[in-house]
């Protein structure tokens, strides 16, 4: 069990969400809830927990009864959990969940690195400044909150991706655990808004050998540059120019410098080998390199590695595509699956709509170089 469990934390949609989950459910009365694979999807990540309330306060209880050790357990064996009919919830029972697994204390209160690229201070609820709203929407006066946003990707191709793990190039530490609320989504199944998501497990594995230099000992730089391109396989930049924390987007940014992280670990609670990683690349280092060394890799180079260390692992056969109802939460480690939104032309003038969660890791849980790390560090729960 992570320590941060004993540290322990409206309404919510519009249009036809799922029907309430029963207060009486079995995630309330076991302390081991049910699992099932993804619906239409891959089989060796991810799970659906069956009839779950989020809002029932024993959910998070340290006690026999409590289902709060396996929900801890199941994610960091999976990666990816998939609870439906959470429409009821208030930022209340979101802080809960969220605070079952590892937050960095400062975080709780929204004072922290907690977001950045289009979650600013203007999208956070006031009272609740750890929760976010995120997507393409207006509302008034939910919980405080009075604002709206056109959405970030109206302009990209249907096949476009951006993979990556949140937070990972201007946050330090990064954040270990995301969640997403669905609040509004597009109607009209695929192609309407979806997330995408893979297994950084999975990534690991399929590593092309000939990789030089050997994955094992590179830490990959990231950046939030001002202007970029992304590769369409979204693994990667093309091109990108300045840094966006010398523009006037600069609050949004922590890190103006950017960041530096081993792109193999040994993800700490689980002690399972990963690939961590974001399409903001800007060079490569060797984990010996000194701090002030100039690159091993330049930009293009850096970018090509990226590529080409991603790309297995992405491919569509691995790929768990899910198509948002109202009342969904989706909750994953960043040290254990890698993401991606979607274009919203195809739902130009609806709404889409999410809560999002992402504090910072203790950083005891801050990504570890694979290399000389130590197998007992896979025993936090």
């Amino acid at each position: 069990m992570l320590r941060s469990i004993s540290r322990g934390l409206s309404t919510a949609a519009s249009s036809a969400a799922p029907p309430r989950a029963s207060t009486t459910s079995a995630a309330a009365s076991s302390s081991s809830p049910s699992l099932r694979p993804l619906p239409d999807g891959p089989t060796h990540f991810g799970r659906e927990v069956l009839d779950a309330d989020l809002s029932d306060p024993s959910i998070s209880m340290p006690s026999s009864s409590s289902p709060a050790e396996s929900l801890v357990s199941a994610l960091y064996e999976h990666g990816l959990l998939l609870f439906r009919g959470q429409g009821h919830l208030t930022p209340d029972d979101e802080m809960r969940l969220a605070r079952l697994f590892t937050h960095h204390p400062d975080d709780i209160g929204g004072g922290g690195q907690s977001y950045t690229g289009g979650a600013g201070t203007q999208h956070r609820l006031p009272s609740y400044p750890s929760v976010a709203l995120v997507g393409s929407y207006s509302v008034k006066d939910y919980y405080g909150l009075t604002a709206s946003s056109p959405g970030v990707y109206g302009d990209w191709h249907p096949d476009q991706r951006a993979w990556h793990c949140d937070g990972l190039a201007d946050t330090d530490p990064p954040p270990d655990l995301t969640t997403m609320r669905c609040l509004k989504t597009p109607r009209g199944g695929e192609g309407r808004g979806e997330t995408l998501f893979a297994s950084s497990v999975r990534a690991a594995e399929l590593l092309p050998p000939a990789l030089d230099p050997n994955p094992e000992n590179v830490r990959m730089n990231y950046r939030l540059f001002d202007e970029y391109e992304i590769a369409r396989d979204g693994t990667h930049l093309v091109s990108a120019e300045g840094a966006k924390g010398s523009t006037d987007a600069a609050d949004e940014v922590n890190l103006g410098g950017g960041t530096s992280v081993p792109l193999v670990i040994r993800e700490p609670v689980s002690g399972k080998r990963s690939l961590v990683g974001t399409y903001h690349v800007a060079s490569l280092n060797l984990l010996d390199d000194p701090p002030d060394a100039p690159p091993l890799l330049d930009f293009d180079e850096a970018n090509e590695y990226a590529a080409k260390a991603w790309g297995p692992g992405l491919s569509d056969e691995w790929i768990y595509r899910h198509c948002w109802s109202v009342g969904d939460v989706a909750v994953w480690s960043n040290r254990l699956v890698i993401h991606t939104a979607t274009s919203t032309a195809s739902y130009a003038g609806e709404e889409r709509l999410h809560t999002r969660i992402r504090m910072r890791s203790e950083e005891e849980y801050a990504p570890r170089p694979w290399r000389g790390s130590s197998e007992s560090e896979g025993s936090g729960v």
